[in-house]
C-alpha cells in the first residue's frame, strides 16, 4: 500500500506542482547571520494601541468558536484578534525551541528544559506551564524510521490570575512547521488513508486523511523510543491531554490545538483525535476542543470535514492570499493564488511548444484521477489576510518562483500575525487602511525572516533570532521590546562586545 501511495503521490505532486524536491543536506535551519550595524536606533518598533490581554472570562466560549465565530470575523473582533495573536505566539515557541543545529549533540531535540523553555525563548509571562514535549517519528519515503524529531509541546494554564482572566483552565497543544528534509518528504505524501483510533474505536467509513501528515502524527505501529519517550506524537499528545483532564477534573477546561504549516495539519489531526477518542470528556464535564491553524495545508477529504463537524471540533484557519501552502493538496475548494497561477501559466506555455510535456501531463492527470477518488477540502472557518496590505512589509513587483523565497516571504508565521493585527476583517477590501491594533513589537516580523521594509528593517536585521550568536545583538529592554542596546553611530559609547 505504501509503495503504491509513493508512486501516486509523485504523480499527484507533478500534477499539482506541489512536490518540493529537497536534498538530504538542504534542511531548513537557522540562517548564519552577518551582523550589520544600524546607523540609528531612534525608530520605534512598537505598533498598536490596544493591550495584548484583557479579561475574556465572560465570552471565552464564543472566542473558542462556540458559534463558529459568527459575526466575529468581519469586522475582526478585538478579543478574537488578541486570541489569534496569543495562540500564534504559542506556536512561535515551538519554532524558537527547536534550533535544528546539526553540530549539536542532539540535533533533532530541543536544547531547553520543559521547566525553563518559556523563559529561554523570552515568553515567561504566559501564565502557562509546559508539561510535555512531543516527538514525531518520520519515515519519509522509506519503510524504516529515519528521524525522531522534537515537534511541539503540551502546556496548561497554571497562573491563578491567567486562569481567572481566561475564565477557565486552558490546555494548549502546539505544533511547529516543517524544518528537516525528511519532514518535507512526509509532507509530499498526498495519498489518503483512513485514520486510526487510539482505543480501537471504529472510524466512520469513508473518512480519510493525508498519509504523510497522519504518519507524522500517529504512526503507531512504527514508533521508536527516543529521549525516553515512547509512542507516536499523537499518542504522546493525547495521553498528556488526558492526564491533565483527569488532574483538573471538576474545573472549567478547554483544549486548544495550534500550529503553523505542517503544524497546522497536525493541530487539525490532534483536535480530531482528542474528540474522536472522547479524551475531552470527563465524568464532571466536556471541554470544548478548538484548533487555530496558521498557513495549514489541507488535511483530509469531505467525509473527514463532516466528521469534525459531527464531533463538535471548532477550527479557525488563517490563510494568506499569496501563500501557496494552504492551497495544497488541491481539492474541491481550490483557492485562487497568484503564485500558483503564474506556475500554471509557465507550464501551459511550455506545453504549447513541447508535445512530450503535453502528453505526459495528460496521462498523469488521467492516471491520478483514476487512482485518487476523493478530493481534499479545508475544514472549519477561514480568516484570510493579504500580504500586499501592509506598508511595513517588503513588497515585490514580480513573483519569484524560487520555492524557498516564496515560503520565507508569504508563509512566515510572524508575517501572518502582523497581517492579522492590522486587517479590518476577513479578506477585507484591499482599499481599507492597514492599521496595527494590538500593541506588538515590529521587530518580531524579522525574527525568522526578511520581511520588514525600509526603514523599519534598520533596527531589526533579517533572521535575528539565533541564541547561538546572540540574536544579532538585539536585547530586550524593560518594556520587553527587542532593540539594539546602544547607538552604533556614537563612537564614544564604551562597549567592548561591539568593537
Amino acid at each position: 500500500m505504501r509503495g503504491l501511495c509513493e508512486n501516486v503521490n509523485l504523480l499527484y505532486g507533478v500534477r499539482h506542482l506541489g512536490f518540493l524536491r529537497v536534498s538530504p543536506g538542504n534542511q531548513i535551519a537557522p540562517s548564519k547571520l552577518t551582523f550589520v550595524r544600524s546607523s540609528s536606533t531612534s525608530l520605534s518598533t512598537l505598533l498598536g494601541t490596544e493591550p495584548a490581554k484583557v479579561n475574556i472570562s465572560t465570552r471565552w466560549r464564543e472566542l473558542q468558536g462556540g458559534n463558529n465565530w459568527a459575526g466575529l470575523l468581519s469586522p475582526l473582533d478585538l478579543d478574537l484578534r488578541r486570541e489569534i495573536l496569543r495562540y500564534g505566539d504559542a506556536v512561535q515557541v515551538a519554532y524558537d525551541a527547536f534550533p535544528l543545529e546539526s553540530k549539536s549533540k542532539y540535533p533533532f531535540a530541543s536544547p531547553y528544559k520543559k521547566s525553563e523553555v518559556l523563559n529561554d525563548v523570552r515568553q515567561p509571562a504566559t501564565g502557562y506551564e509546559v508539561t510535555r514535549y512531543l516527538y514525531s517519528n518520520l519515515r519519509g519515503l522509506k519503510t524504516e524510521i529515519q528521524e525522531v524529531n522534537w515537534i511541539g509541546y503540551v502546556a496548561v494554564a497554571v497562573d491563578p490570575e491567567e486562569i481567572k482572566r481566561l475564565g477557565r483552565r486552558d490546555i494548549i497543544v502546539a505544533w511547529r512547521g516543517t524544518r528537516s528534509s525528511i519532514e518535507w518528504q512526509n509532507d509530499a505524501l498526498f495519498c489518503q488513508i483512513p485514520p486510526t483510533s487510539i482505543n480501537g474505536k471504529p472510524i466512520p467509513k469513508g473518512v480519510e486523511v493525508s498519509s504523510g501528515f497522519w504518519e507524522a502524527f500517529a504512526d503507531f505501529g512504527a514508533s521508536k523510543a527516543v529521549f525516553g519517550v515512547k509512542g507516536s506524537a499523537g499518542k504522546q499528545a493525547t495521553q498528556e491531554v488526558k492526564r491533565l483532564m483527569e488532574k483538573y477534573a471538576g474545573e472549567q477546561m478547554s483544549i486548544t490545538c495550534v500550529g503553523h504549516s505542517l503544524g497546522g495539519a497536525l493541530a487539525t489531526l490532534c483536535s480530531y483525535q482528542i474528540a474522536e477518542d472522547e479524551i475531552h470528556k470527563t465524568p464532571s464535564g466536556i471541554a470544548p476542543v478548538t484548533a487555530f491553524t496558521y498557513a495549514s495545508p489541507r488535511v483530509g477529504n469531505i467525509a473527514f470535514r463532516e466528521r469534525l463537524k459531527t464531533l463538535g471540533v471548532k477550527i479557525l484557519r488563517l490563510k494568506c492570499n499569496q501563500d501557496f501552502v494552504p492551497c495544497f493538496p488541491l481539492g474541491d475548494d481550490t483557492d485562487n493564488n497568484p503564485i500558483l497561477d503564474s506556475v500554471r501559466q509557465e507550464v501551459t506555455e511550455a506545453a504549447k511548444t513541447t508535445t512530450i510535456v503535453d502528453m505526459l501531463g495528460y496521462f498523469v492527470r488521467k492516471l491520478n484521477d483514476a487512482i485518487i477518488p476523493d478530493e481534499y477540502t479545508h475544514v472549519g472557518q477561514t480568516l484570510a489576510v493579504d500580504f500586499t496590505k501592509s506598508p511595513y512589509l517588503k513588497q515585490r513587483t514580480y513573483i519569484d518562483l524560487t520555492s524557498t523565497k516564496i515560503l520565507s516571504r508569504y508563509h512566515n508565521l510572524q508575517g501572518y500575525l502582523h497581517l492579522v493585527n492590522g486587517i479590518v476583517g476577513n479578506n477585507d477590501d484591499l482599499k481599507a487602511p492597514f492599521k496595527p491594533v494590538v500593541v506588538r513589537d515590529l521587530a518580531l516580523i524579522n525574527k525568522g525572516g526578511d520581511l520588514l521594509a525600509d526603514p523599519y528593517c534598520k533596527n531589526a536585521p533579517a533572521n535575528w533570532w539565533n541564541e547561538a550568536i546572540g540574536n544579532a545583538g538585539l536585547v530586550q529592554n524593560k518594556e520587553g521590546l527587542w532593540e539594539y542596546p546602544f547607538s552604533f553611530d556614537n563612537p564614544k559609547t564604551p562597549n567592548p562586545d561591539y568593537d
